[in-house]
């Protein structure tokens, strides 16, 4: 196939009288997906004599092109206009695909079991009304004055005996209604049901926008046209689930996406391809501007700095909400590398229907990892199990969420971060109930005693205490935040017993861990001096 391109003027152009219209669809095909937006090819093959005809295809969403679609045709064949038509009748069932005629099949014969058991239901109410018009009547039959006596009887013992009759029959007539009346609501559901799977394909409309093609041939046969355009109602995003097995010290990796798309159209077993890249984002470094200095009044200052400090605006781009998820059939897909984008290339045709997602399947990997015991005494109330290890799979782990479990049971959901190839990490595997942790706060002291004060003073003690009420010995590294001071005039002594195993971890001052081997039923406790003092007038800002 080759590549056709116009110019937004030509679909202005007036299309001269061809030797033949013919209408068809042009499904998706393929659909490459970016973290925010999609690129999908439609693809339509149409049989056409040799001459010059205009091929019309519906085409939703002209008012929000970014850009005209690419086209590409067959070999052979020449393409002259494009054009736009708004609102042109069609005859949509000659449109249909086999899919969408079939569903429409499905419609068909839904509306008319409901609108036959409709004409069931009326016959029974007509039955209704005529056995209790029978009744009224027979309720108001009067013999008059002259009657005589025997004839009145006789008269008596026949309304009683139609009015037994009547009651009767009515009394079956609205038996035989029920099942009636609750049939048809069935039926309305298999009808709503029918109703949702047909919208569901996407089917075209019976008046809608028409993108118009004109092809020449030489020669009759099939002629293929392959339109590809940007979308922005498309994306996907990496979901994992994560299990830390600790008796073997390893984690398994399993890997899906999430793919959501509400184009409008049903893409029916597509193509697909997942690509990290985003064409949606900047290509182009920010400009560099001349920086020239000036002083201005107190308030204009104000306003300039406001105005430095904005963030730079970025690119449109669309990301919308997940939608909820619909099963999809687990695959493999096979990893593609391009420049600096990823691709993962989905082994077998998709189906996912606008407005809906589909989890697909990347792959299932095992990294080493070493798992221990850390507790933060001073917020938490247990111990949580962490887990290091090294991405060695040779491809960034991309960001997403992910089911935490540990020893194959679920502990929680976290949004997990970029995890380069190679990259250490260092992720939590739930909380370990059975460790439970407590900070006391007993003497808070501050201020000179007298009338005159040269210096402010503050003393705090602060015990923290890790309790095992495990079975198990448990070794537990507990991190606490020492105070420090970088100001000259604030003076800090911390005294802690036990002194700390390490301190500063991951270069945060002050932050420290405490390695502790608790027997099952005991508790380690840590017990923390913190003496502060600075010059008179100034005030100590500090939360211990």
């Amino acid at each position: 196939m080759r590549m056709f391109a116009t110019s937004l003027i030509a679909l202005a152009a007036a299309v001269p009288a061809l030797a033949e219209d013919v209408y068809t669809q042009a499904p998706v095909a393929a659909a490459t997906v970016y973290p925010a937006g999609a690129e999908l090819t439609l693809r339509a093959t149409v049989e056409l004599p040799a001459g010059t005809h205009r091929v019309f295809l519906p085409y939703s969403g002209l008012d929000s092109l970014a850009a005209l679609p690419r086209i590409r045709t067959s070999e052979g064949v020449v393409i002259g206009t494009l054009g736009f038509r708004r609102e042109v009748s069609l005859d949509r069932e000659a449109l249909f695909t086999p899919a969408q005629a079939e569903a429409w099949a499905g419609l068909e014969t839904a509306r008319e079991n409901v609108a036959m058991k409709q004409d069931e239901i009326e016959t029974a109410r007509a039955e209704l009304r005529g056995l209790e018009a029978r009744l009224d009547f027979l309720s108001r039959i009067d013999p008059g004055e002259e009657m005589e006596a025997e004839t009145l009887f006789a008269l008596a013992d026949r309304l009683r005996d139609e009015t037994g009759l009547s009651e009767a029959a009515l009394v079956d007539a609205k038996a035989k209604l029920r099942p009636l009346e609750d049939a048809l609501e069935d039926l309305r559901a298999d009808l709503a049901a029918a109703q949702a799977a047909f919208e569901r394909l996407s089917p075209p409309d019976a008046v809608a926008d028409m993108l118009s093609v004109e092809v020449t041939l030489a020669e009759a046969g099939p002629v293929t046209l392959e339109l590809t355009e940007l979308t922005s109602r498309a994306y996907w995003e990496m979901d994992y689930d994560l299990d830390l097995d600790r008796a073997a010290g390893e984690v398994a990796v399993a890997r899906k996406v999430i793919v959501t798309q509400e184009t409008g159209r049903i893409w029916d077993d597509v193509a697909l391809t997942l690509s990290t890249a985003r064409p949606g984002e900047d290509v182009s470094p920010a400009p560099v501007e001349p920086d020239r200095a000036r002083i201005v009044e107190p308030m204009e200052a104000e306003r300039f700095s406001d105005r430095a400090s904005a963030p730079r605006m970025e690119s449109a781009g669309i990301m919308p909400e997940p939608m909820m998820l619909a099963d999809a059939e687990m695959k493999t897909a096979a990893l593609e590398i391009d420049g600096l984008a990823l691709s993962y290339v989905y082994p077998e045709a998709v189906t996912i229907a606008s407005d809906e997602a589909a989890e697909l399947a990347l792959d299932q990997l095992t990294l080493e990892a070493e798992s221990a015991v850390h507790a933060s005494p001073r917020w938490d109330e247990t111990a949580f199990t962490v887990a290091r290890f090294t991405n060695s799979t040779g491809e960034p782990m991309l960001p997403g969420w992910a089911n935490i479990m540990r020893d194959g049971h679920l502990v929680g959901r976290e949004r997990l971060d970029m995890i380069p190839a190679g990259a250490e990490a260092e992720l939590g595997f739930g909380p370990i109930e059975g460790i439970r942790l407590e900070t006391i706060f007993a003497r808070n002291e501050e201020g000179d005693t007298g009338f005159i004060s040269k210096s402010n003073t503050r003393t705090q003690l602060v015990t923290f205490t890790v309790e095992n009420l495990t079975d198990e010995a448990q070794d537990v590294r507990a991190l606490f935040p020492l105070t420090f001071s970088e100001q000259e005039g604030l003076r800090v002594r911390i005294v802690a017993d036990p002194a700390p195993d390490e301190t500063d971890i991951n270069r945060k001052r002050g932050v420290s861990a405490w390695d502790l081997a608790i027997a099952p039923g005991e508790t380690a406790e840590v017990e923390i001096s913190i003496a502060l003092d600075w010059p008179e007038g100034m005030e100590l800002i500090w939360n211990p």
